[in-house]
């Protein structure tokens, strides 16, 4: 709640990169992160964001890195000239696949679309904690991983 209370610094430059979840602290109606897809809960799985400064793609593990779900689209921040937190983005979610591999173009597309509204209430160099806005209201703490 202290975090989420105050108001930090946004180094934009420090949110680009391959975000893992670490921590998830459900909503206030106990709304968890809004996934249409069920992922695995397998010790070999991962899910993460991958995030540029104009675009954000969501990962998530079927069998590893053999078989992922992939789904991705647009970022927008509403307002790029406030430089503290908390600060509101909209993710606008344009196209999906299940892939193999790489990623190398062999993706079977998914027809997924959709609108994801989050706050980010902290940003470091290592270190992410954002609020889901339209998706039960949870709070996420993630670590960047690359």
């Amino acid at each position: 709640q202290i975090v989420n209370n105050s108001r930090y610094e946004w180094r934009k430059e420090d949110l680009a990169g391959k975000w893992a979840l670490a921590y998830l602290q459900p909503g206030p109606e106990g709304g968890g992160i809004d996934r249409r897809i069920p992922f695995p809960d397998l010790p070999f799985n991962n899910n993460y964001q991958i995030f540029s400064t104009d675009s954000v793609t969501n990962v998530g593990e079927l069998l590893g890195p053999l078989l992922e779900v992939r789904v991705g689209g647009s970022l927008e921040e509403e307002d790029e000239s406030s430089l503290s937190t908390p600060k509101r983005f909209r993710a606008n979610i344009e196209k999906g696949g299940l892939c193999a591999g790489d990623v190398s173009g062999r993706c079977i597309p998914l027809p997924i679309k959709g609108e994801g509204i989050f706050d980010g209430v902290f940003l470091g160099e290592r270190l992410r904690i954002g609020q889901n806005i339209n998706g039960g209201g949870a709070r996420v703490v993630q670590v960047k991983i690359a």
